[in-house]
């Protein structure tokens, strides 16, 4: 997302942005596909086709990305209770099951407090250009001598 906000208003293939960000083509559309059907990309098919943000970074949050790519829940611990016949002797997964769902609303507020457009720079064509010859330079094999 935010290597798609920073080239507004290109339109960027989910071929360009797998080799960007440095992920397999079939991931990167699978991930797009989840934001198009979420509302935070629109897309194009055809030569000229890619995908944009459908609404400014501004008004877009890490919580809208995650939600729309995410689990459900979001697991930072488990609370399995192995013990379930003790359940009138222990209150420990209780207090873990509470501790657990205290966290999420906290990570889902910090979340919702991220705006994507706080995360990336506007590229420009010369700031592209040196990024693309450095990535060329780097993977240049060197021959011995």
């Amino acid at each position: 997302m935010s290597f798609i906000g920073a080239h507004q208003p290109r339109m960027l293939s989910t071929a360009t942005i797998a080799k960007w960000v440095d992920t397999h083509a079939a991931r990167a559309r699978q991930i797009v596909s989840q934001l198009v059907k979420a509302g935070l990309l629109t897309s194009a098919r055809g030569g000229g086709g890619g995908v944009l943000l459908a609404r400014p970074a501004t008004k877009i949050t890490f919580l809208d990305i995650y939600d729309a790519i995410g689990d459900e829940e979001m697991l930072f611990f488990s609370v399995q209770n192995p013990f379930s016949n003790w359940a009138d002797h222990c209150s420990v997964h209780n207090v873990l099951q509470d501790l657990r769902g205290d966290i999420e609303k906290k990570a889902r507020l910090s979340l919702k407090s991220i705006k994507l457009s706080e995360v990336f720079v506007p590229w420009d064509e010369e700031t592209m250009k040196r990024a693309q010859n450095k990535r060329t330079r780097s993977t240049k094999v060197k021959e011995p001598a």
